[in-house]
């Protein structure tokens, strides 16, 4: 799984074995955060992936998610509590 890093609390999980390279996540992304891999996974094609550069523009607005038909996508957001901590 390829898991993007994020400076804010919102990120996305791709499960690169699940991933048959239809693209529509790339499609659909507002931020443009998701591309294709150079490697090949083990159904044999450049599977998405989420670009590391701009990983941290993730908004978590779960676009890529609902579009991926293969249920390849987890997105995850995280609120700051006042503290500062993360739940």
């Amino acid at each position: 799984m390829l898991i993007s890093e994020s400076r804010k609390t919102n990120y996305i999980v791709i499960d690169k074995d699940k991933c048959k390279a239809c693209h529509y996540c790339i499609a659909v992304c507002p931020r443009e955060i998701i591309g294709t891999s150079k490697e090949i996974n083990r159904l044999g094609v450049n599977f998405a992936e989420v670009i590391p550069d701009k990983a941290h523009e993730c908004t978590g607005c779960k676009s890529c998610a609902i579009m991926c038909p293969d249920v390849a996508i987890s997105v995850f957001r995280r609120r700051v509590l006042e503290a500062g901590t993360i739940s």
